[in-house]
């Protein structure tokens, strides 16, 4: 090998290490593993009082924000609920629900950010999150963009953000389950177990 090509090859290698330490890392999650493993749910308080509303439709759900996160945070952590578990209170930010039509053309996409607050049960903060979900996106094609525009609904959208932000929610909280867990949390719920 000769001279100018160790050189490359060094080179490329010290660029590869600096692109990787220059990648976005995810943050460690501030509970430890033993405590999420034995982590119980009380209860989840809603606060939708500081969010921005972004459009009509998000504001025509402000009232029922609340109450129907709550509900897919509480399905979602089914298997977590204990009344002397800890308490767990969203701050949302911000609240976007697109139509159909602006979704899949690009105009508009919707959104739901909030922070996530773990508190011990004598209120001490245990565990701080941000979680981001988003539903919808621009078709790739005009053909795409009119069946999307004819069949997304701001519902649809709606109910996507809910559970997608329940799931962050418990990924970001718990860490990622293995594939098919979230089925037989369900599956388990609904019988009972």
């Amino acid at each position: 090998m000769s001279d100018v090509t160790s050189r490359r090859m060094v080179l490329l290698g010290l660029s590869a290490v600096a692109l990787v330490g220059c990648a976005p890392q995810r943050a460690a999650n501030p509970l430890p593993r033993a405590r999420r493993a034995t982590l119980r749910i009380a209860e989840f308080e809603v606060e939708t009082g500081g969010a921005a509303f972004e459009s009509t439709q998000a504001s025509n759900r402000a009232s029922a924000l609340g109450p129907d996160l709550r509900g897919a945070l509480r399905r979602e952590f089914s298997d977590r609920m204990a009344p002397d578990g800890v308490r767990v209170v969203i701050e949302v930010s911000r609240f976007n629900v697109a139509g159909g039509t602006a979704t899949a053309f690009g105009r508009d996409q919707s959104r739901l950010q909030g922070a996530v607050r773990v508190l011990e049960t004598d209120g001490s903060l245990l565990a701080t999150y941000t979680i981001i979900a988003v539903a919808g996106a621009a078709r790739e094609s005009r053909t795409g963009a009119l069946v999307g525009a004819a069949t997304g609904t701001a519902e649809g959208f709606y109910r996507d953000l809910l559970g997608q932000f329940a799931r962050q929610t418990r990924d970001e909280m718990l860490g990622a389950g293995l594939p098919g867990a979230r089925t037989v949390r369900r599956l388990g719920g609904a019988l009972g177990n």
